[in-house]
């Protein structure tokens, strides 16, 4: 549905009101005219019997009573057109017969004939009125001729009190048509003012809210767009420089969940505040959405000044806010380009800000970055990695590599580590460490994971088959795969896929996931492990390392990260850690598998200190499936190393 009709039917309802409002107030006062008029006629009637001229006269008036009654009872049942015919016919009627039976163009009834004008245009429309002033002018016309041609008397008959009073009722019914009518055309002149202030009161507010933001009252995305146009047109006149800043409050989102929205409001208003406060008078701030802002600065003379603004900016974000009793430090990231060096068109310039904004973010937040032509190299070469990935992900061109896991003591295969490794047709293999971080970015790590997690099953399903029942599949979760929700449905469903049994698979987790409180670790863990699956900490010993979260958590195994492994032979501080670890892993009945296993020294002093289980290259890199399963069934036949 267009605006046009979505206003139509809003407004059509109000017309209806107004409409039947008006029917009302017309109904109302026709009632109240033909209750004045009966009470003048019937005031006449006194006056005539009082003064003993009981005749013709009286009759009508009597009838004309009569009339107005009938007319009034009309009124009442809704009939105001038919009761409006009944009470003009009835007065041009009665009012012409007193002319003839009275004095003519010499009776006091021309007096009443404004009046009957004034009732016509009230309660009927234009033609009425002609009609009805069209009648009267003839009726002066026709009494006219009946007293020249001696019809009717020409001479006036003499003055009498009872004359006088007749005018008085006259001229008194005159008058109250007259101040009904002007009292109705105040109320509507009141009306139509009132309403013009409302509409005019209506398109500030529908200008308020098109152009400014409810919660700061700030320019909005609009509204700055035009101002940056104005700015950019200007610029070219002048030959001056334009500065458009993004700025994106950082951890806002932890602010609004952790403390609520109402506290998130709170400090988006808070911060409106002291960026307006730190603006020329020649500058803007809007608010674009969310948390994020534009600043513009135009008319500036150099880099200088910009980055002058850029650091004041800066620390007017870093005292503390405020919100609602409670103390948070908040900062912000912020990106500039500059018009003409970084581009002279609006679009151009906004991606470029955006740009150096997220650049600001990757270099610690809490700062400020100058666009440069790098930035859109780096975003060109993401999109295009991010569009291969996702076409070699729709086109099955991804593998997985397995780098066996061994038993220390006997050097027999126990399971592996399923690892991604992706070759492109042009780039060649493409690293895990640039691949996977562009995957987690675009929100593809969701389809990846989920493909990983099936091809996994599927494999350790073959090699079950190939007589290799005993052997464990680990396969790495993606921290954002944890927290999407669904992963105990993920894994149950792979499972059933390949009539694979819980106990083959192990899924590896990060330490960042067990501090995540928000997202309810134990619940899913607990989920997991009552599917019959293992849980391992991957990297263990570079996070957030603490011994009441491995005592909360159903997990199985801890693996040492290859930083601390690589030099148990060289650092003693290194290898202090490592016989830690696998105390306390063995303190919590947690099996303890060394990472980055590269020479038989590592090895030696691992198994030494009751390391239970390693993988690495001293043994073998991640291969693919047809050579692990090779791999496996060669160590089963070897002595121990």
């Amino acid at each position: 549905m267009n605006q046009d009709s979505d206003f139509a039917e809003t407004a059509l309802p109000a017309q209806r009101e107004m409409a039947a409002q008006a029917a009302s107030l017309r109904q109302q006062r026709l009632g109240q005219i033909l209750v004045a008029l009966m009470l003048a006629f019937a005031a006449v009637i006194a006056v005539n019997v009082a003064s003993g001229r009981a005749n013709m006269n009286v009759v009508m008036e009597g009838a004309a009573i009569a009339l107005f009654a009938f007319a009034r009872q009309r009124n009442r049942r809704g009939d105001v057109i038919g009761a409006a015919w009944i009470l003009l016919v009835t007065l041009m009627v009665v009012l012409t017969s007193l002319m003839v039976f009275g004095q003519g163009l010499y009776d006091e009834v021309p007096m009443a004939f404004p009046g009957i004008l004034v009732m016509a245009l009230m309660f009927a429309d234009g033609r009425v009125f002609s009609a009805v002033l069209a009648t009267m002018l003839l009726v002066l016309i026709g009494v006219y001729a009946l007293q020249a041609t001696g019809v009717l008397p020409a001479v006036p008959g003499a003055v009498e009190p009872s004359r006088l009073l007749v005018l008085a009722v006259i001229l008194c019914v005159t008058a109250y048509f007259v101040h009904t009518i002007t009292k109705d055309l105040r109320l509507l002149l009141d009306q139509q003012e009132a309403d013009k202030q409302a509409l005019a009161q209506s398109h500030q507010q529908i200008a308020e809210l098109a152009y400014h933001d409810p919660l700061t009252h700030l320019p909005n995305r609009a509204l700055g767009l035009q101002r940056l146009q104005f700015l950019l047109a200007e610029a070219r006149r002048g030959g001056h420089q334009v500065a458009v800043m993004f700025l994106d409050l950082d951890n806002f989102k932890t602010i609004n969940d952790s403390l609520g929205h109402a506290a998130g409001d709170e400090l988006l208003r808070q911060v409106s505040e002291r960026l307006q406060a730190c603006l020329r008078t020649t500058d803007m701030v809007a608010r674009l959405s969310g948390d994020e802002f534009l600043l513009l600065l135009g008319a500036v003379e150099d880099e200088r000044a910009i980055t002058t603004m850029a650091s004041k900016v800066m620390e007017q974000l870093a005292p503390v806010f405020n919100l609602q009793g409670v103390e948070v430090h908040a900062s912000g990231s912020l990106g500039i380009s500059v018009s003409p060096r970084d581009g002279d068109a609006l679009e151009t310039l906004l991606k470029h800000a955006d740009l150096a904004m997220y650049q600001a973010k990757a270099a610690g937040r809490n700062t400020f970055r100058f666009f440069d032509e790098s930035m859109n190299a780096n975003m060109l070469a993401h999109l295009h990695l991010v569009n291969a990935l996702r076409q070699a992900l729709a086109t099955d061109a991804l593998q997985l590599y397995y780098q066996p896991q061994l038993a220390l003591t006997s050097g027999r295969v126990i399971g592996a580590e399923a690892l991604l490794r992706w070759h492109h047709p042009e780039l060649g293999w493409v690293p895990p460490n640039e691949f996977i971080p562009v995957a987690e970015s675009s929100g593809l790590i969701h389809d990846l994971g989920t493909w990983v997690l099936y091809r996994a099953c599927r494999d350790a399903r073959t090699f079950r088959i190939q007589g290799l029942a005993d052997l464990t599949v680990a396969v790495n979760v993606s921290p954002l795969q944890f927290r999407r929700g669904n992963l105990k449905e993920l894994v149950a469903q792979a499972l059933a896929a390949h009539a694979l049994p819980p106990s083959a698979l192990e899924l590896e987790i990060t330490e960042s996931v067990l501090i995540d409180d928000r997202q309810r670790p134990n619940e899913m863990l607990d989920s997991l492990h009552g599917l019959g699956v293992r849980i391992a900490i991957d990297d263990f010993g570079t996070g957030y390392s603490n011994l009441s979260y491995l005592q909360r958590y159903p997990l199985h195994r801890l693996k040492i990260d290859r930083s601390f492994t690589s030099q148990v032979t060289s650092s003693p501080q290194a290898a202090g850690i490592v016989q830690a670890i696998i105390e306390m892993g063995h303190c919590l009945r947690l099996q303890l598998v060394a990472e980055g296993v590269e020479d038989m020294a590592t090895l030696t002093r691992l198994r030494n200190a009751g390391c239970e289980f390693g993988q690495g290259f001293h043994w073998s890199p991640a291969i693919p499936a047809e050579q692990f399963v090779a791999f496996a069934r060669q160590s089963r036949s070897r002595p121990p190393a």
